[in-house]
């Protein structure tokens, strides 16, 4: 008897030690997480045959992060950037410090450090990121005969003023791959905009902008769907998350 007991409670042990893994491996599993390096793209506008200079800003997403999570003791090795937890978002907000505008530089780069306190625990946590123009999107982007492909690479925004065609015309716009356009959206004077599918025709008399919607289906690590504290906007427009983004085509003199 007094061996049978012995057996048993060796068994009981063992029983608890496998138990135990598992719940060690998802405590473990709830530290936060981000990215040792990060590319953050940023666009210009195209005004006048000019590039115009833009601040630098964009997510760091972090794998874990609670929505009560608080982010502090944040440092930047370039004093130009900070950062904060982003509204709705499992991810750290990173722009430009407030004070004097500064403008982003293309490769330019800041090693963000900080502190996640959740749960009763504070980790902290650091990321390199590089600034870099924003990569090629279109292929092509015609309206009517006029493709603006070239126009458009890095650039949310290019004024073509005045020169918008007086009829009828088709509008396409081509990605490259992990890019999807959704719509197309023609704004008028004194008038409410319309929305076409992409390749389709309509008459641009009296239009002022036209507005191609697109989105990436690569998403960036440890990105998660925003939930509803989140809100979005894109240079005048609000977005649903921030995997979609706009190029506008401007006809306003």
């Amino acid at each position: 008897m007094k061996k049978t007991r012995n057996i048993l409670v060796s068994l009981l042990a063992c029983l608890f030690v496998i138990l135990a893994v598992p719940t060690a491996v998802s405590a473990a599993a709830k530290a936060p997480q981000c990215p040792k390096k990060q590319t953050l793209e940023f666009y210009c506008a195209y005004i006048n045959g000019n590039e115009q200079p833009t601040e630098g800003d964009g997510y760091i997403y972090i794998k874990n992060l609670s929505s009560s999570a608080v982010i502090t003791n944040v440092k930047s090795s370039n004093k130009y950037y900070t950062a904060s937890k982003a509204a709705g978002l499992n991810a750290v907000f990173i722009q430009t410090t407030p004070g004097p505008i500064h403008c982003v530089k293309d490769g330019e780069k800041t090693k963000l450090s900080f502190t996640v306190k959740q749960n009763g625990k504070s980790y902290n946590l650091s990321c390199n990121v590089t600034f870099r123009k924003h990569s090629q999107v279109f292929t092509s982007v015609k309206i009517g005969s006029k493709d603006y492909a070239a126009l458009a690479k890095g650039h949310w925004m290019v004024m073509d003023k005045g020169t918008a065609p007086k009829s009828k015309v088709k509008i396409t716009a081509k990605t490259v791959k992990n890019y999807k356009v959704d719509s197309i959206e023609i704004f008028y004077k004194n008038n409410k905009p319309k929305k076409i599918k992409n390749g389709g025709k309509i008459s641009l008399k009296n239009a002022t902008t036209i507005c191609i919607n697109y989105h990436t289906t690569a998403k960036p690590k440890y990105y998660k769907k925003p939930t509803a504290g989140y809100r979005g906007y894109f240079f005048g427009g609000t977005v649903k998350s921030p995997l979609y983004e706009s190029l506008n085509i401007d006809y306003r003199s």
